[in-house]
């Protein structure tokens, strides 16, 4: 997959994370690219990559889970286009960044 833009969503609770997820993906053309449960008490980071505007359209989706999994259970959904390599190093993406 290649991809210009992640979405960046922080969420209280695993099975919340799981059910945005699963929305985020359905919704459009993205991939997860980092998961990470232990970022302090019941928070959640998933980050997920594509084109901007499937990037956008999933972060859309997170934002209509919210009546599923409790509108303050969804703490920050965004959208980073073109990220620094610095910022895909910070999300230990490394890995998934494409030459």
């Amino acid at each position: 997959m290649t991809w210009n833009a992640i979405g960046v969503v922080e969420i209280t609770g695993y099975a919340n994370t799981v059910v945005t997820m699963d929305s985020m993906l359905k919704a459009a053309d993205v991939g997860i690219v980092s998961f990470h449960k232990k970022l302090g008490g019941k928070m959640v980071r998933g980050v997920v990559a594509g084109e901007v505007s499937a990037v956008e359209a999933s972060l859309d989706a997170a934002e209509g889970s919210r009546s599923r999994i409790g509108e303050e259970n969804l703490k920050i959904a965004v959208c980073i286009s073109n990220p620094h390599p610095e910022v895909v190093k910070l999300l230990n993406m490394l890995d998934k960044l494409e030459a």
